[in-house]
């Protein structure tokens, strides 16, 4: 196999130093801009309309793409215009976002464009009404049926319970939840014509099983190993699609108060955000809360999307499409791929890695720097690293995108979600904040049509058209849901031994910590390839993102010990090179003023290497994600003056 060399990254972004000086904050002007800013701090959450100035960008005060469509769409409804979707991304300033809405209205007003939002919502259906199949439905239908017996759509969860816990009154609990969602009572069976047909039942107990595996006198380490290999067979085992509940519950049982609940369900009824809910209302009803029902279904919400995405809007997403993807290449491909087979076995493995709390840290601090998302930054090291490997500048990669962007949706589970090709397009030596904006343009104009299914209008007629992406990249936050009382538990997301593409590459946002797993297939890859892949982008990011507490403390060292900042290295100390007492108490209050640590001036002297104190800042900080973006701000205002520069991260200290 070709080696996969990674060579030397050109990844240039403009230093700290060298950035614009913010400007002083102005605050919005007018009832528009005031009424931005309101709807701002609502899909923002954590911040008030008074700290928000008329030049801020939506995305450098902690806005993602799902948040500025939301403005979008309250927007939209406040004024009565159908504002675009992506309005924000190219408009991301209250100032610039007023101009588009004030032009919005005024075309309107003259007849002139801009459609007046037509008032629709969910209407609850009756039972007894056949449910619609939703688009990511039929999508996975498809898919099984093309590729029947894997588990590529099976999304397992293991929940670990530590504490007294109750069997039966879990298993009761579960019940209740299913119960409580028509979804998870809900099976598939093809209709006259081949096409999907839900069939919804109304009782669906889910099959329950409990494995006894601390009997016997096994030890600790063995009962874990034991717990992972039943796992690893149960996710594995295929369901009839047309017997619901399509979930299966499976108990071990490690020692009296140590158990796992394995949950695996088909993707045809979940998501990964549906987790959430369904561990809140399995709490709930573990305690004795009653579960009252759902004002809505999933099936409503599915026949609202299917009216939303009319003939006109559908065409209007083929001719997007269509555009978009001209003359676009085929999908790419890693060195070293074996030639594909004309019936792929969809067998997958993965490999996993951590990046740590610094690496995290200089990625959120980049994103704002840039005025990005921070998913913008990961899918973008993502592109860089294919380029580098294929030699591949014009790339087309999928991405999940959740659709449970409305009001409506919440509470729901069910398989909130569509996929969607980014096209972008870099030559060599395109700075990494270039590619970035980049990034961040073509996402967001890809989700204003994430209501319409995108494996609809490149499919067409038949299944043998060739995709326009084998590979795919998604970004995803696992849930923190408090345990029943009396008990602790911990979940995560298990991964099945099977590949719905060539390559996925997830990103999993733990808080403090980004996982990142390359998820291949083996009948196109081998496990050194997605090895490479995995070390490939981790020195991607390191050499795109900075860390900014690093490039700060190296900074304030410079100021306070009066040296050149060549002289300064991870193994330097501070009193090996001139420091003194009082050079020690200047530090310790720039770093308390900077970066609100509180740490005493004779600490350093027990931690005087740069690394060392490193690790103590770190050590001593209450909220990691806010050192770092009291670093970053800190460095981006570094030429205005020292009150200046405090007044700034004091006011942005809520991003």
């Amino acid at each position: 196999m070709a080696e996969l060399g990674i060579r030397p990254l050109a990844l240039a972004h403009a230093p700290a130093a060298a950035q614009a000086a913010p400007a002083a904050k102005v605050p919005p002007e007018g009832a528009l801009e005031q009424a931005i800013a309101e709807v701002w701090c609502q899909v923002i959450e954590l911040i008030a309309p008074e700290e928000i100035g008329r030049d801020d960008n939506f995305f450098a005060l902690g806005g993602h793409s799902l948040a500025a469509i939301r403005a979008a769409n309250q927007l939209s409804e406040r004024y009565g215009v159908d504002l675009p979707k992506g309005l924000i991304s190219f408009a991301p300033t209250p100032r610039e976002a007023a101009q588009a809405i004030g032009a919005a209205i005024e075309a309107h007003r003259l007849g002139q464009g801009f459609a007046p939002v037509v008032a629709d919502a969910p209407m609850p259906h009756s039972e007894e009404t056949p449910p619609p199949v939703a688009p990511s439905q039929e999508a996975i239908w498809l898919f099984e049926q093309w590729q029947p017996d894997t588990a590529a759509y099976h999304v397992p969860w293991a929940i670990e319970l530590t504490g007294a816990l109750e069997p039966d009154r879990l298993r009761h609990a579960l019940e209740a939840v299913v119960e409580r969602h028509a979804v998870l009572r809900t099976g598939f069976v093809a209709g006259d014509d081949g096409s999907p047909e839900a069939v919804v039942v109304p009782h669906a107990a889910p099959p329950w099983a409990v494995h006894e595996l601390g009997r016997g006198g096994a030890a600790g380490p063995e009962i874990g190993l034991a717990a992972e290999a039943l796992m690893a067979r149960l996710i594995t085992e295929t369901f009839d699609l047309s017997q619901p509940p399509l979930l299966r519950a499976d108990l071990l049982c490690l020692a009296p108060d140590h158990h796992i609940l394995l949950l695996t369900f088909h993707h045809l009824t979940v998501d990964g955000s549906s987790l959430e809910y369904l561990l809140r209302e399995l709490a709930m009803a573990y305690e004795g809360c009653e579960l009252t029902p759902l004002p809505l279904q999933f099936r409503d919400v599915a026949a609202w999307q299917r009216r939303a995405a009319g003939t006109e809007r559908t065409a209007a997403a083929r001719a997007y499409w269509r555009q978009e993807l001209e003359e676009a290449p085929g999908p790419a491909a890693l060195p070293g791929a074996r030639e594909r087979t004309s019936l792929p076995d969809h067998v997958g493995d993965s490999v996993r890695a951590i990046l740590d709390e610094a690496q995290t840290g200089a990625v959120r601090a980049l994103a704002q720097r840039l005025g990005v998302t921070p998913f913008a930054v990961l899918f973008t090291a993502f592109q860089v690293l294919l380029r580098r490997l294929t030699g591949q500048h014009d790339l087309v990669l999928g991405t999940a995108v959740t659709t449970r962007d409305d009001a409506e949706c919440e509470g729901l589970i069910g398989p909130f979600f569509n996929t969607l090709p980014v096209r972008t397009h870099a030559s060599e030596g395109t700075p990494f904040a270039e590619q970035a904006r980049q990034s961040q343009e073509r996402i967001s104009a890809a989700l204003a049509w994430k209501d319409i299914p995108f494996h609809t209008l490149w499919a067409g007629r038949g299944l043998d058209r060739e995709p326009v992406y084998r590979m795919l990249f998604e970004l995803s936050q696992p849930p923190r849901v408090p345990p029943p009382a009396g008990l602790e538990w911990n979940y995560r997301l298990l991964s099945p031994p099977a590949a719905k593409l060539d390559l996925i590459f997830s990103v999993t946002d733990h808080g403090s910590a980004l996982e990142v797993q390359a998820t291949y297939a083996t009948d196109r890859y081998d496990r050194a390839t997605a090895e490479r892949v995995v070390s490939g982008y981790r020195e991607v990011l390191a050499a795109a993102c900075p860390d900014p507490l690093r490039d700060l403390l190296r900074r304030l060292w410079v100021e306070v010990l009066s040296v050149p900042a060549e002289q300064i290295h991870p193994s330097s100390d501070f009193f090996g090179l001139g420091g003194r007492s009082l050079d020690a108490v200047r530090l310790s209050s720039r770093l308390r003023k900077t970066l609100r640590v509180a740490l005493p001036a004779a600490q350093l002297f027990r931690a005087a290497g740069f690394d060392s104190l490193i690790d103590v800042i770190r050590h001593h900080a209450t909220d990691l994600d806010a050192l770092y973006r009291r670093a970053s701000l800190a460095l981006s205002a570094w030429d205005l003056s020292a009150n200046e520069r405090q007044a700034l991260i004091e006011r942005r200290d809520h991003v």
